[in-house]
C-alpha cells in the first residue's frame, strides 16, 4: 500500500475510534409526565346567559392545539343543545403556530367580526389542550389574531 494512502487509512481509523467530541453527561429531567387519559379535547362553547362551559368532544385522542380550534370552528354537535358557538360560522379554518410557551392562533376573521366571548372561547380551547399535554397553561402565552386588527392576548376566564 502507498504510504500515502496507508497514511490517509490511518488516520480515518483514529478519527472513527476517537468518537464525535460528545461527552458523557447526567440523565436530564424531562418534566412530570401527562396526568389522566383525554378522551378528546374540552371546547368551549357558550350558554344563554353567556358564560363559556365545557363541551367534551370523545375524538378518542386529545390531539393538538390546531385540531381543537379546528373542531370548535366547525361547532360538530355539541354535547348540550343549550349551547352555541359566538366564533362567526365564515370562520372555517385556522393557523397555530406552538412554540411550547407561546401559541398564537390565527383566524381568518377581521377583529371587528370577533366579539370578546368568541376570543374567550378560542382561549380557553388552545388552553384546555395545553393544560391536557401536561404543561401549565398559565405559562404558556395564548394569543388570538385576527387577519385585520390587532391580536388579543389573554388568559382563558374559566380556567385558573
Amino acid at each position: 500500500m502507498h504510504p500515502r494512502r496507508r497514511a490517509l487509512t490511518l488516520a480515518v481509523v483514529v478519527a472513527a475510534l476517537a468518537g464525535c467530541g460528545v461527552g458523557t453527561g447526567g440523565v436530564e429531567d424531562g418534566g412530570d409526565p401527562p396526568t389522566g387519559l383525554a378522551p378528546g379535547p374540552t371546547l368551549y362553547l357558550v350558554d344563554d346567559a353567556g358564560r363559556l362551559r365545557p363541551d367534551q368532544r370523545d375524538t378518542g385522542r386529545l390531539g393538538t392545539v390546531l385540531g381543537a380550534v379546528q373542531l370548535l370552528l366547525a361547532d360538530a354537535d355539541p354535547a348540550d343543545p343549550a349551547l352555541h358557538n359566538e366564533v362567526p360560522e365564515t370562520a372555517t379554518r385556522a393557523v397555530v403556530e406552538d412554540t411550547g410557551d407561546d401559541v398564537t392562533i390565527y383566524l381568518p376573521l377581521r377583529g371587528a367580526d370577533l366579539s370578546a366571548v368568541a376570543v374567550d372561547q378560542v382561549i380557553c380551547t388552545a388552553a384546555g389542550v395545553v393544560a391536557a399535554s401536561g404543561r401549565d397553561a398559565g405559562a404558556v402565552t395564548i394569543t388570538v389574531h385576527p387577519t385585520h386588527g390587532g391580536p388579543v392576548t389573554r388568559a382563558c376566564p374559566v380556567l385558573g
